[in-house]
């Protein structure tokens, strides 16, 4: 198997199981990317009209006018925009990258989880973990390790388990068994857990079920949850997995200040059951999104490589930029580090306690939080296209989610367009124009 690099032991790309490999060289190592690609040419949706290069592989710098120009994989020409003469610079090659891809399906059923025992399997699901041995019987996943003794290990966890060793020593060796997890990112790199709150008994029922169907939408992620006040059955996903509804409190839903859902209060035992479950440990990015959303997950995933490993949530709408509540961060699609998630966990509770949310929707909540807990903001303006936001033009190749579409036959209408499948000539969108 072709790697950047290659340890004697599990690894976790191996696409059949985890028994060890001997990592001996066969044949010429393949050139990578240019290591000064990565700090020199433009990310994301950054201005590249001067660099006239793009980090991400496979993206190409388009200009729009003679000073701003952006990374897109694809240009779509329109009244002002002719693509043919657009294009500066090289296209950066989609060759061999330092940056890992896939891990093999095995990974989340033999990894052990947070707060278990690694020592059999030598391998984490949690992201940025490794398994570290304690002592001859007993090894855990952590971001870092220290030897010696573990002021973190209670008196009653060394009684029982490191007491009881032969070696009698309750230190730890550190000793790393395996390799560093980059979580369960089995569909894609970087690993992605989406979710979606939902109501079976109304439009959305049929919209998620159809996501279920068509393998699409949140059921394209690496990782997925759904919520409801109510027992729901969606169906079975092409993983294999019966999506069951996690139930959640049923909580009034009253107005917000801005005339939105006030719907702060449901949300936040949405998120109690997310942090719960924990599930979110194990992907780089939590990502929330609305049911009547057209999520494209392997487009957010490019929107989000350049950030990953940062303390950062995603700032998607800058509706009125003159508002000293703009840019914010609009709830059709909400995402989050798992650095960000982490935050939330430990300081969820003085959000609830200091902040006056009782007005609030959630995503204004969310994004006042995130702040209010230091958290870091990208500003990212064209990973939805929302009509309550600056619109949305399905056929926009760049932009990662679409939203609201609220019937069944709009919301596949959508999928269909951003899948290069569009609606007869005649009811096509307008081109877009940037």
């Amino acid at each position: 198997m072709c790697k950047i690099a290659c340890a004697p032991g599990v690894n976790l790309d191996d696409p059949e199981d985890s028994k060890p490999w001997s990592c001996k060289h066969v044949g010429a190592r393949s050139k990578a990317i240019a290591p000064w690609v990565e700090t020199m040419c433009a990310h994301g949706s950054d201005d590249c009209s001067k660099t006239k290069c793009c980090a991400e592989a496979g993206m190409q710098c388009y200009m729009k006018n003679p000073y701003y120009g952006q990374c897109k994989a694809e240009c779509v020409s329109g009244p002002d925009m002719n693509c043919s003469a657009a294009a500066v610079g090289p296209r950066t090659p989609s060759m061999v990258s330092s940056i890992p891809k896939t891990v093999g399906s095995w990974v989340g059923k033999v990894c052990a989880a947070k707060g278990s025992n690694c020592l059999e399997s030598k391998c984490c699901r949690e992201v940025g973990t490794t398994c570290y041995a304690k002592n001859s019987t007993w090894a855990a996943c952590r971001e870092k390790c220290d030897a010696g003794p573990d002021t973190e290990d209670s008196a009653a966890w060394v009684a029982a388990v490191a007491g009881a060793q032969k070696d009698g020593n309750a230190a730890w060796t550190c000793k790393a068994l395996g390799p560093k997890s980059w979580g369960l990112a089995v569909k894609g790199f970087p690993s992605l857990f989406c979710f979606s709150l939902y109501m079976p008994s109304r439009y959305e029922g049929p919209i998620m079920r159809n996501q279920v169907k068509k393998n699409a939408g949140i059921f394209a992620c690496d990782g997925y949850d759904v919520f409801a006040a109510e027992h729901d059955t969606l169906g079975t996903t092409a993983d294999g997995v019966t999506v069951k509804a996690i139930l959640i409190p049923k909580i009034k839903v009253g107005v917000s200040q801005d005339g939105t859902a006030g719907n702060t209060k449901l949300f936040m035992a949405v998120w109690d059951k997310v942090i719960a479950g924990g599930r979110f440990r194990n992907y780089d990015w939590t990502v929330k999104v609305d049911p009547d959303a057209v999520l494209l997950p392997w487009r957010l995933r490019t929107h989000m490589k350049p950030h990953i490993g940062k303390n950062v949530y995603i700032v998607n709408c800058n509706k009125f930029p003159g508002s000293p509540n703009f840019p914010m961060m609009y709830g059709s699609l909400e995402i989050y580090s798992k650095t960000a998630m982490e935050a939330y966990a430990a300081g969820s509770r003085k959000c609830s306690e200091q902040l006056p949310w009782k007005s609030w929707g959630e995503d204004y909540f969310m994004t006042h939080c995130m702040d209010y807990l230091h958290v870091g903001r990208v500003n990212d303006f064209s990973v939805i296209g929302d009509d309550t936001c600056t619109g949305a033009n399905c056929a926009d190749k760049n932009v990662a989610s679409f939203h609201p579409f609220k019937s069944l036959k709009s919301w596949e209408a959508c999928w269909d367009t951003a899948n290069g499948n569009p609606l007869p000539k005649a009811s096509e969108p307008s081109a877009p124009t940037w």
